[in-house]
């Protein structure tokens, strides 16, 4: 099985990919913001599931929100669509989705996006918001209070 994890270097991402190799899934694509988008056209091409959680939560200006939640989300499904994948894709979002500000309406734009797609294409679609982070390479002052406290 080909699972490709976008946002690998992040937090939930790291820690994904240490289980999944954990429960021996070897064939893991590793997309982040340094990789190319012949990467994710190879990867779009051959992946069986999709964790998507690459995402922006600390950017330098509000607008970041939107293209890295949203834009990022798009070139992702449009690719998908290029080769006709439909494997089933899990979007990582937040329970901040409900709340009017600029973080939290770019993840429910994202989850909407992915939701549209499902219903377009077939495929089958899941969101994810999480509650609370914390684990393994959590960063003081970024990922949780907990961490910052530690």
């Amino acid at each position: 099985m080909n699972i490709l994890v976008t946002g690998s270097k992040g937090f939930i991402g790291l820690n994904l990919i240490a289980e999944l190799r954990n429960q021996n899934y070897l064939n893991i694509f590793q997309y982040d913001k340094d990789s190319t988008l012949d990467e994710l056209e190879l990867y779009c091409k051959e992946a069986d599931f999709i964790f998507h959680l690459a995402g922006v939560n600390r950017p330098l200006e509000q607008s970041e929100f939107m293209e890295g939640n949203f834009g990022f989300t798009s070139v992702l499904l449009d690719t998908l669509k290029k080769y006709k994948n439909k494997c089933p894709i899990m979007i990582s979002s937040s329970i901040q989705a409900d709340l009017d500000n600029p973080y939290g309406l770019s993840k429910k734009a994202g989850e909407d996006l992915i939701l549209a797609y499902g219903k377009e294409t077939g495929t089958r679609t899941l969101v994810y918001r999480f509650p609370n982070v914390f684990g393994k390479w959590s960063q003081p002052n970024y990922n949780s209070a907990i961490a910052t406290f530690c």
